[in-house]
């Protein structure tokens, strides 16, 4: 995967810092927030792995995010991101900053 080995290219780290910044965000979620590159690349990571992927894509969301813990948030929003990005709708990175940002801004 051209993005894990070589990291992320200006224009979608210009994004990511225009995505974060667009948000304000609760004292207790701030840090996360913060730390979107690193969970997206946890994201990426688990969807390259069969073992994982399978894992990632049966966690179901019942309408509400775990905020309180980021890694149990990061799959949450792996598998809906990755669905959503099947349909066409967004690529997947793009979708995934902007949902981590937002939920976390609450």
């Amino acid at each position: 995967m051209k993005v894990r080995d070589e990291g992320f290219d200006e224009s979608f780290i210009r994004f990511c810092a225009k995505t974060f910044s667009s948000h304000t965000y609760p004292a207790k979620n701030l840090a996360a927030a913060r730390m979107h590159a690193f969970f997206l690349r946890i994201a990426l990571d688990s969807l390259s792995d069969p073992e994982t992927k399978a894992e990632v894509l049966s966690v179901e969301n019942p309408g509400q995010y775990v905020v309180d813990d980021p890694e149990t948030l990061c799959l949450q929003l792996s598998g809906e991101c990755y669905r959503d990005a099947l349909k066409g709708e967004e690529a997947f990175c793009e979708l995934f900053i902007r949902k981590w940002c937002g939920v976390l801004a609450g």
